[in-house]
């Protein structure tokens, strides 16, 4: 589904076409797995960054010539190519936000389910996985030195903008550090455990994807392939 949304993001770059897929995404986060936790989490995550999405389209806008001109005040205009580029840009990171929250909320082990039933390699499987999962393990290293800060009475949303961004890069460096030192005791962890030690894995409970796996992902990829060829 995620590559599917976003390949066609890709391919028409539209803001009716961009505003249709945030739709699918906003209703496939409410289907998949539904909850208010879940909810509040895709929320916090389009908040958090719709200032700089907000950001980036008024610059694209303002600075991206061609087409028609709407708008123009010494060197700033606002043209037609400008805002219809600026507009569905900012409108795909958005998606890329929505889809992504898809792919975090998804459990390690159904990765590596659904890459051995697409017969990848399982060492290709595991690092895709593990890159994934790594985000949500920066994000919870740096919520916790948030917290820390808060507890010593510095709120970072009520700092200055200056003083904000050192904050932040401050906190960049050691979150950073943190977060690889938890994957390297993983790593250490599938050494003890003979990780590629023999050229085939054994399982103690195989499991496969089911009927209705194969047919959602059947069923997307014509999805896809129509929408391709009827555009």
């Amino acid at each position: 589904m995620v590559i599917a949304i976003t390949s066609v993001s890709v391919i028409y770059n539209t803001i009716a076409i961009q505003a249709v897929l945030i739709l699918l995404a906003v209703l496939l986060n409410l289907i998949i797995n539904p909850s208010k936790h879940k909810i509040e989490r895709v929320y916090h995550r389009v908040k958090l960054l719709s200032r700089i999405i907000f950001t980036l389209m008024i610059f694209q806008v303002l600075f991206r010539t061609g087409g028609e001109v709407i708008w123009q005040w010494k060197f700033l205009q606002i043209s037609e190519v400008g805002l219809q580029y600026g507009v569905s840009s900012s409108l795909r990171l958005l998606l890329i936000v929505l889809v992504a929250g898809m792919l975090f909320d998804i459990p390690y082990y159904d990765y590596l389910l659904a890459f051995r039933a697409w017969k990848f390699p399982y060492e290709i499987s595991f690092l895709v996985a593990t890159v994934i999962h790594f985000i949500p393990i920066f994000g919870r290293q740096f919520q916790r030195s948030r917290e820390a800060l808060f507890l010593r009475g510095i709120e970072l949303g009520k700092l200055p903008i200056i003083k904000r961004f050192k904050a932040y890069t401050s906190l960049l460096f050691p979150v950073v550090a943190r977060a690889i030192s938890e994957v390297r005791y993983r790593a250490i962890s599938l050494e003890l455990r003979a990780f590629r030690l023999y050229p085939t894995r054994t399982y103690l409970y195989l499991q496969k994807l089911n009927w209705y796996d194969w047919i959602v992902q059947v069923g997307v990829v014509g999805i896809f392939v129509f929408c391709i060829l009827l555009f």
